[in-house]
């Protein structure tokens, strides 16, 4: 029977045994079925062969199955009559018996790839002939494109503010923008050490064999393990090759969460300045009356408010009139000559000054604080009052009430005993001097980085808009279902029909591997336009700080492109059960490795291609029109930020997949040249990012470790498949529940010591005697010039109490003074900053000032 397997196998049912011998030869395997056989690379239960061959297959009057010569043929009549029925989404050629099965989507694939060539064409010629054009807005394009240099990494630290050294700079151990980019460079060295050791205990698995044969092996080597013991030499390599991943993978957590902890500890940040107010009323406009507040109850004067504007509606109002803000200091600095900016008649100022301030409070407002100590201090005060607040309030009060209803709303908190509406007796409650207004109770929290801060995003009814991310999520992992069910699991169907044939024709073998390449092709690109559109989600979703926006996109589109990669080999295996037959190993890692280095492939390109088309459209766009403005012109020529959360995207997807190659099969050549691409990938990737960040994106400040977290956590996937390679060799057949147990205990236990690992390098931060003032001048941002409502309104309503200051801007630092202007130009910069500044609103009693108005 052995050998007739190898033929293609044979069955026979013992009940048809007499039956059929008077037609048919004797079948030599009656009565010896006793394990599966192999039909070709399809693994199959030969128990009722006779009555039912597999699809792709048919039988003979001898009751034996054979491969169809058709690839991807579903029903078969026989090598004389051809095809009946091809696969789902494939069509026959012809209608003659030779006829083969083609992939209707490659058709679809043909013309998308054939439209995407003559429109990148054309677009190419367009760029030619328009560079062959004169310029008609030289000037512009010459200040736009010094902007676009300025908005890349400086380092100003040094003098003249020059470009990092791309060979000097250690971006693995200096904090250039952050601690962010430190840990991703961090994240890109582990993988290049994993995967160099992973390679070679992959290949170790090959030589372990011809350890066994001695001279009698392809590669002539000593007979180190004898042939019996080969089973248990297998093991240990499979457990070795966890074992060595799981130590390496743990060390490299261990490794990030100290150096968060080293930079918390060690450098400095405006967040231990700064808390976070939230319980305000919409009307609560003016900083001064907030800093009042504060300070009475403090009893010490505090640094500055920034308050928390709901600006949604007003967004492109209030980013066009810091972009002509920042375009009128520029003229008068001198950056560029006023003939070439957009300047218009500010007839507009009054009207401008009353929408401003129109535009309600959020409920949240940012206070600093000029010493640590005094942060320290509002947090145990404030944390004293809303312990009495909980235990006195007896009434609710509406902290988005209109001005006009408020005082309706007093009295409804407890002042004393027996006092109040709903009076309790021996109830204590609040004083009313340490309520905003005498009734609303305010909080205080950590406030983030204020570089992190994304300030469009605040509402004063912030909707359940993470539902969009939801919503998108779950439509991207319906649309990968579904596609992967209709036009790729076929495919994979179509490559066992492949593989079962001995000797394919050349046409056989260019349609089966077109066949896959256009899967494989589909599916990278189809993993960028998940990645886009969940990119998308996430920034609609209003997420108030960059880094937790980051984190979600990270989870959603690393699940959605790692169930896009292997779904189709799932739902082939899925359909394939049904008939008793099953995706071999080696189909399955000869898959994935397609799959890998299109990505791989594809993700490169787009790196490339998307960016590079952004660029020369707006700068051929600025170079031929004539009136366009410097200020239009650097918004459209002005890079694009470093994108950290995509790229651990692309990484973790890649990882992902090489171990779901180690768990199919560890001894198989494409996982051994899977895991040396990743090696060499990942060495690509780290030093092409490095240029990326200091020389190509513009300055990314990224202060927190967040992404790195969660980073942390998913690494429970490919953890988890590597886990599967020992546990196939360990696995318990006769209590298949226990083999179950172990792998959701290896789950766990990643997820635990992911924790473990943070918790025990929790920062113990002593307070600094550094003022804030000091550690505010080492970094261009902080808490008022990131908020544009909060810069518009000191330019329009200026006050001692609230100055007028310039916004931060990437490319315009210089605006900041100190360290990150060129030279030392303060005086100009304070008389340009004075210009700016606009007159109290018209129709208001002469002093009155907008910001002292309650």
């Amino acid at each position: 029977c052995a050998s007739l397997s190898a033929q293609r196998g044979c069955a026979h049912d013992e009940a048809m045994g007499e039956a059929t011998e008077g037609w048919a030869t004797h079948n030599p395997c009656d009565h010896e079925i006793t394990t599966p056989y192999f039909i070709g690379k399809l693994a199959m239960a030969a128990a009722d062969c006779a009555a039912h061959c597999p699809m792709t297959t048919y039988q003979d009057n001898a009751q034996i199955c054979h491969s169809c010569p058709i690839v991807g043929c579903e029903t078969c009549a026989g090598a004389d009559r051809g095809c009946e029925a091809c696969l789902i989404f494939h069509i026959r050629s012809s209608s003659e018996a030779d006829a083969q099965c083609l992939f209707l989507y490659g058709a679809l694939f043909a013309a998308g790839a054939l439209f995407s060539m003559c429109f990148v064409m054309l677009g190419l010629l367009r760029f030619c002939c328009l560079g062959l054009s004169s310029a008609r807005s030289p000037g512009v394009l010459r200040e736009s494109l010094a902007h676009r240099r300025r908005a890349k990494v400086h380092d100003y630290s040094l003098p003249g503010n020059p470009f990092y050294s791309y060979d000097d700079t250690n971006v693995r151990r200096s904090s250039i923008s952050g601690v962010g980019p430190m840990l991703y460079f961090r994240f890109i060295a582990f993988l290049v050490m994993l995967c160099f050791f992973i390679s070679l205990l992959l290949l170790i698995g090959l030589v372990l064999p011809e350890l066994s044969k001695g001279d009698d092996g392809v590669i002539p080597l000593p007979r180190a393990i004898p042939k019996k013991d080969m089973g248990i030499a297998f093991k240990v390599h499979a457990v070795a090759i966890y074992i060595v991943s799981f130590i390496i993978a743990v060390n490299w957590m261990a490794q990030q969460d100290r150096a968060v902890k080293t930079d918390v500890e060690e450098e400095p940040h405006l967040r231990n300045y700064a808390l976070v107010a939230e319980g305000f009323p919409k009307s609560a406009r003016s900083p001064h009356e907030v800093k009042a507040f504060f300070e009475s109850i403090l009893g010490f004067e505090v640094e500055g408010i920034s308050i928390a504007y709901d600006h949604a509606e007003e967004r492109t109002f209030v980013h066009d009139r810091l972009g002509r803000a920042i375009e009128k200091a520029d003229t008068h600095l001198g950056v560029y000559p006023s003939e070439l900016s957009g300047l218009e008649s500010q007839l507009g100022d009054s009207q401008d000054g009353y929408v401003l301030d129109c535009l309600m409070c959020s409920g949240f407002a940012f206070v600093v604080f000029s010493r640590e100590e005094d942060r320290e201090f509002c947090m145990r005060r404030f944390a004293e009052i809303d312990r009495q607040v909980r235990q006195g309030l007896v009434g609710s009060t509406n902290a988005a009430s209109d001005d006009e209803n408020e005082e309706t709303h007093s009295l409804l908190l407890k002042t004393g005993p027996g006092k109040g509406r709903t009076s309790r007796p021996n109830a204590g409650g609040p004083s009313r001097a340490v309520l905003f207004r005498g009734k609303f109770p305010v909080r205080v929290g950590h406030a983030p980085e204020p570089c992190g801060i994304q300030w469009e995003n605040f509402a004063v009814q912030r909707g359940m808009k993470i539902i969009r991310v939801i919503v998108t999520l779950l439509g991207a992992m319906l649309l990968v279902l579904v596609v992967g069910a209709v036009m790729f699991a076929p495919a994979v169907l179509y490559e066992m029909s492949y593989g079962d044939i001995g000797k394919p024709t050349i046409e056989q073998f260019w349609v089966a591997n077109i066949e896959r390449g256009v899967v494989a092709a589909s599916t990278a690109v189809g993993n960028r336009l998940l990645i886009a559109a969940l990119k998308k989600a996430s920034a609609v979703s209003g997420f108030l700080q960059r880094v937790n926006e980051d984190a979600v996109f990270f989870i959603c589109a690393y699940s959605t492109c790692v169930v896009n990669s292997v779904i189709p080999l799932v739902i082939a295996d899925v359909v394939a059960m049904t008939d008793r037959v099953t995706v071999s190993g080696t189909l399955s890692v000869s898959w994935l490795f397609q799959v890998l280095w299109m990505c791989m492939v594809v993700t490169e390109l787009s790196g490339y291609f998307v960016p590079g088309w952004r660029y020369w459209s707006a700068y051929f766009w600025v170079r031929q029109s004539r009136f366009v403005s410097v200020r239009e012109a650097e918004l459209a020529l002005t890079s694009p930020e470093f994108p950290m959360a995509t790229r651990y995207v692309d990484l973790m997807h890649c990882w992902t997949l090489v171990c779901a190659m180690v768990a199919v099969d560890a001894t198989s050549v494409y996982t051994v040249c899977a895991q040396v691409l990743m090696l060499f990938y990942s060495v690509y990737v780290y030093f092409f990012d490095k240029y990326a960040l200091l020389r190509i994106n513009r300055q990314t400040y990224y202060t927190s470790p967040k992404l790195n977290s969660a980073v942390h956590y998913m690494c429970v996937v490919p953890l988890s498949f590597l886990f599967v390679c020992p546990l196939q060799h360990l696995r318990v057949e006769t209590i298949p529940v226990a083999n179950i147990a172990a792998f959701l205990g290896n789950t766990a236990l990643v997820l635990i010591i992911a924790r473990l690992c943070q918790k025990c390098n929790e920062p113990r931060r002593e307070l600094s005697d550094i003022p804030y003032v000091e550690v505010a001048s080492l970094m261009p941002y902080n808490y008022f010039n990131t908020n544009p409502v909060h810069v518009l309104r000191t330019l329009h309503f200026p006050s001692i109490v609230v100055p007028p200051l310039y916004p931060l801007v990437p490319g315009k630092e210089y605006l900041q003074g100190g360290q990150f202007a060129d030279y030392d130009d303060s005086v100009r910069l304070r008389e340009t900053l004075m210009l700016l500044a606009k007159t109290p609103l018209k129709g208001i009693d002469m002093g009155a000032n907008p910001q002292d108005l309650s």
